[in-house]
């Protein structure tokens, strides 16, 4: 009974660390864009938007990277095998930056069909790839910092690159860099956090090492990779998809529409962050673990209900003070998106549960629903309200889908 009550004090203890830097990195991102918003106007502001979709795209295998490393460091941890987690760390930042340069030169390439097909300046895309040359080693130290299970660095490590982007976007927008002056906020904002998380993990990165095959870490990569990518495009493409199909204008009240949202997901992804590795962990012990995903299940919940029921009772008043006046026509939609992202949030809970218990057959159903989703928006978008409507039908079928798997899992 002592250790059950030991475990859910770590429990909720980590979980507040994780809430606190995220909620400092969502209050600072809101501010960020409110600022942005408003001074860049509808249409930079949708350019802004949909760079910043752009780089969460291309972060999609930091965050495979940062999910499948932390895995292995808490297995690593668990058995006080330190000189082998220095070897991983190794050999992971030399693979990464080969592979960073290699993919910085193909997005060169192209990004001069993407600024055509986004009616996007060139060299505003040149900036926003130049987030690949640090998310990587991001992805390295944030995975360590989360298979070590030190929350409360984590936490700091996200207040690091919120505060950052804020301030530094802010000055750079004021000596008038616009749009190209806030990307490289975002930028500086990914290497200052970078520095600050290698320095908190030194004693586990410098030293002896000790070589070991990596093929299993390596091969767990893969549906790692295919769900992380699933995410974020199944909540960034509709963005690409509406820059290309609306007007300018159009776009950017999209854009307002997406990021209130998306506050939904955002501010209860510390949660998955915070199961995953205790999730590892317990598997790896045999000791029961279905229960923790219902309690990161049941505190999702507590987390995005308020959030949508205050946008149903005060949405003219959160997208007013936010945004102002010129945005006050996507209200009535922030509940439905909001509702969306709800799903998703509880979806991706769903299948970061059984990756830590290296289940892979849902990862079929991925590939149906980004379809869903990509061809249904492409055939029916003759409003904003008529894509936002769609993809929360979407989404509600995927988190009922994935809800019956884990529902079958044994609590082992």
């Amino acid at each position: 009974m002592g250790d059950i009550m030991a475990d859910n004090k770590h429990f909720f203890k980590d979980n507040l660390y994780l809430l606190i830097g995220t909620g400092v990195i969502n209050l600072t991102g809101f501010l960020f864009h409110f600022y942005m918003g408003r001074t860049l106007g509808p249409e930079s502001y949708g350019v802004l938007a949909t760079l910043i979709a752009l780089t969460a795209l291309m972060g999609i295998l930091a965050t495979t990277f940062q999910f499948s490393i932390s895995k292995f460091v808490t297995l690593l941890h668990l058995k006080k095998q330190t000189e082998r987690l220095r070897y991983l760390y190794s050999d992971y930042t030399k693979k990464m930056i080969y592979g960073t340069i290699i993919a910085f030169v193909l997005l060169l390439i192209v990004n001069i069909f993407l600024s055509s097909y986004l009616r996007i300046p060139y060299y505003l895309l040149f900036i926003s790839i130049l987030a690949i040359l640090v998310v990587p080693e991001l992805s390295i130290v944030r995975g360590f910092l989360q298979g070590l299970q030190h929350f409360r660095t984590y936490g700091m490590n996200l207040a690091v690159e919120g505060t950052t982007k804020l301030i530094a976007g802010i000055l750079l927008v004021i000596l008038g860099y616009s749009v190209g002056g806030a990307l490289v906020a975002i930028i500086l904002s990914y290497a200052l956090a970078t520095i600050y998380g290698i320095r908190k993990i030194k004693t586990y990165i410098q030293g002896t090492k000790e070589s070991f095959p990596l093929r299993e870490i390596y091969k767990y990569t893969l549906p790692m990779f295919v769900t992380v990518l699933f995410f974020t495009a199944f909540y960034s493409l509709d963005l690409f998809l509406i820059k290309h199909f609306f007007p300018a204008i159009d776009a950017g009240h999209y854009a307002v529409i997406s990021l209130i949202g998306k506050i939904v997901f955002f501010a209860s992804f510390s949660i998955v962050q915070v199961m995953f590795p205790k999730v590892v962990e317990l598997s790896e012990q045999g000791g029961a673990h279905k229960s923790l995903m219902w309690k990161s299940a049941g505190i999702i919940g507590i987390i995005t209900v308020p959030i949508i029921l205050g946008y149903h009772f005060f949405g003219t008043f959160v997208v007013q003070l936010l945004f102002g006046s010129a945005y006050l026509s996507v209200t009535p939609l922030i509940v439905p998106y909001g509702i969306f992202m709800a799903t998703i949030s509880f979806s991706k809970l769903f299948s970061l549960y059984l990756l830590s218990l290296k289940k892979y057959t849902f990862l079929y159903l991925f590939a149906f629903f980004l379809a869903l989703e990509l061809i249904l928006i492409y055939l029916y978008h003759d409003t904003l309200a008529q894509v936002v409507t769609l993809l929360q039908g979407v989404g509600a079928i995927l988190f009922i889908a994935l809800f019956f798997i884990v529902w079958r899992v044994k609590n082992e």
